[in-house]
């Protein structure tokens, strides 16, 4: 902890979430890696089953209309 008047470095900062973009996900992939990693360890269920359920929130995801996309001019060149 830093003393009164002291100069904090941007270094000396700890960061608890992700910073940018790719930082965010990343840690969305390390923690779906992990929750099939528990589920696989700790349930009786095979990959099979957890790919289907991965699909149902794929779709459920496509379907809520949270996807933003835009198309640069030369997207179709």
């Amino acid at each position: 902890m830093a003393k009164e008047g002291e100069y904090i470095d941007d270094d000396d900062i700890f960061f608890v979430s992700p910073r940018d973009y790719d930082e965010q996900t990343d840690a969305l992939r390390f923690d779906l890696d992990d929750l099939v990693d528990r589920y696989t360890s700790e349930f009786d269920l095979n990959t099979i089953t957890i790919i289907g359920a991965l699909q149902e929130k794929i779709e459920e995801l496509a379907n809520s209309g949270n996807i933003e996309f835009t198309m640069d001019e030369d997207f179709f060149n």
